[in-house]
């Protein structure tokens, strides 16, 4: 009769165990993400990426200040690039939950869209930063699409069905590449 007492009390106290040691108290703090996902900076340039996930609430510390410094307002993370290289920026909330984005600085013309799409008769307009102005630039295809810079705005019209790349090329003879598909 002890021995049923005694298994009875240990098999309570194994269940008073497991039943406290659950909690509602589960951790679903989404992950942290970046948009744009990876960066391409030039030396002396900034570039902004828009934070999403955690908890809202960030820091934010460059692997190599030398490389690439980084400032955060809210959900944006200012990347500057000091000098050619590579760095990771660490994202932290409040939570601990992290995330890592890859930074490249460049010593050279930077765009900030190495590809596009557009229709016929339709445009698109990519930054240029980077480099040293002016900027020039030229289609591989023209009978594709046409490409014209003023102000570090690259636009690009769609002439006909097809791709081509648009080469971009600063003062210095450096240069930045967009490949261009335009569509009906």
């Amino acid at each position: 009769m002890n021995f049923f007492k005694f298994a009875t009390l240990i098999v309570c106290a194994v269940f008073a165990v497991t039943f406290a040691s659950c909690s509602d108290d589960d951790d679903n703090t989404p992950a942290i993400k970046f948009n744009p996902s990876t960066v391409s900076v030039a030396v002396g340039g900034t570039k902004n990426v828009k934070v999403a996930g955690g908890d809202g609430i960030y820091t934010a510390k460059s692997s190599d200040d030398k490389t690439a410094t980084v400032t955060v307002d809210k959900a944006t993370i200012t990347v500057k690039g000091v000098k050619a290289g590579k760095a990771t920026v660490l994202v932290t909330d409040s939570k601990k939950v992290t995330g890592s984005l890859r930074i490249t600085v460049v010593d050279g013309v930077v765009v900030d869209k190495a590809k596009t799409s557009i229709a016929v008769g339709k445009e698109d307009v990519v930054n240029i930063s980077g480099g040293t102005t002016p900027y020039t630039a030229a289609s591989k295809d023209d009978k594709i699409a046409t490409a014209t810079v003023k102000d570090a705005k690259l636009t690009i019209k769609g002439v006909k069905v097809g791709s081509t790349t648009i080469t971009i090329t600063d003062k210095n003879k450096k240069t930045a590449t967009v490949v261009v598909t335009v569509t009906k």
